[in-house]
């Protein structure tokens, strides 16, 4: 797929629209499994032969093995920048996304029934995003299966339309089920989640925006360098933009994450602030119900002096 983001929507049977997994399966590390195979993809913007390992990361010895450690690392990344990318929301929308997603959870020990189950669950996300490709990328083994997927359907082949038609309908899906899990949730107060200026906002949307233009812009003029003379597609530079500019944006969303947690950390949260039951792997237990969010003069109020604040840290001399 064009659009790795839309492999959620095949492990979205195994999730609960409250966020949590079915049976002991955990969501947050199946979305990590579905994503991992084409993590080299992205990669190959600053790794030469990247791409190559695809062929082992889209392979069944890839999903029982090294996929497994790209959706860990990939969990591991998501605790880290998910409070600072809440944070960019307005404080208003902040309190249903923040209990949808566990922030401010605390953590529990690792047992071993925990890392099996995180290991089920990277392999399951794993193994839906290669057989979703097999009938979607050319010389996969589902095009061998069904040859009809090669045939070419108005200048273009059939798997192609399932491809880019797939990765749209997905997409559709996701968003489908995120707005009504969204709706479902209890508005609460946004615990753990750092309080942002508008400043700040400004300055995060550069450094985000700006690391994923450039990266794509890199990635696709190299890609044209070398495909451009040999009259390909304009189509077929789609991944490429994707590839790019995803990679450019987990580099530019990693700065600024860790820039907020340094700079503009939360406040403890309080036990009456959160109900989470504490879980290392954050969205596999229900949501905090009933907290009470708060009126919206106070969020203005709360913003207004992230922004005073943020002003006086400016100035010289300051502290």
């Amino acid at each position: 797929m064009p659009f790795t983001l839309s492999h959620a929507a095949a492990v979205l049977p195994a999730v609960r629209a409250d966020g949590t997994g079915r049976g002991s399966l955990v969501p947050g590390v199946l979305v990590a499994g579905s994503f991992a195979p084409d993590m080299t993809y992205y990669a190959a913007s600053v790794l030469s032969g990247a791409m190559r390992f695809g062929d082992v990361t889209h392979s069944l010895p890839g999903v029982f093995t090294v996929d497994v450690l790209i959706a860990w690392a990939l969990v591991g990344l998501w605790l880290l920048v998910r409070e600072p990318l809440v944070a960019l929301l307005p404080r208003s929308r902040q309190g249903r996304t923040a209990a949808l997603t566990r922030c401010g959870a605390p953590r529990a020990r690792v047992r071993p029934s925990t890392a099996v189950w995180w290991y089920v669950s990277a392999v399951l996300g794993a193994l839906s995003h290669v057989v979703w490709d097999a009938f979607t990328h050319l010389d996969r083994w589902g095009m061998r299966l069904f040859p009809v997927l090669g045939e070419d359907v108005a200048g273009s082949p059939l798997y192609w339309y399932l491809q880019y038609g797939g990765s749209a309908v997905a997409a559709v899906v996701l968003a489908v089920f995120v707005t009504y899990a969204l709706r479902r949730t209890p508005a609460g107060e946004p615990a753990g989640v750092p309080v942002l200026s508008a400043r700040d906002r400004c300055w995060a949307g550069a450094v985000i925006g700006g690391c994923a233009l450039v990266a794509a812009v890199r990635r696709a003029t190299r890609w044209w360098d070398y495909w451009g003379a040999r009259e390909a597609k304009p189509w077929e530079l789609v991944p490429t933009l994707c590839f790019g500019a995803g990679a450019g944006l987990v580099l530019g969303v990693l700065l600024y994450a860790v820039g907020v947690r340094l700079w503009r950390p939360a406040l403890p949260v309080r036990p009456a602030d959160s109900a989470h039951p504490a879980d290392p792997a954050h969205p596999a237990q229900p949501a905090a119900r009933g907290a009470f969010a708060g009126p919206p003069e106070a969020e203005a109020e709360a913003e207004a002096e992230a922004d005073r604040v943020s002003v006086r840290r400016s100035r010289p001399g300051v502290r």
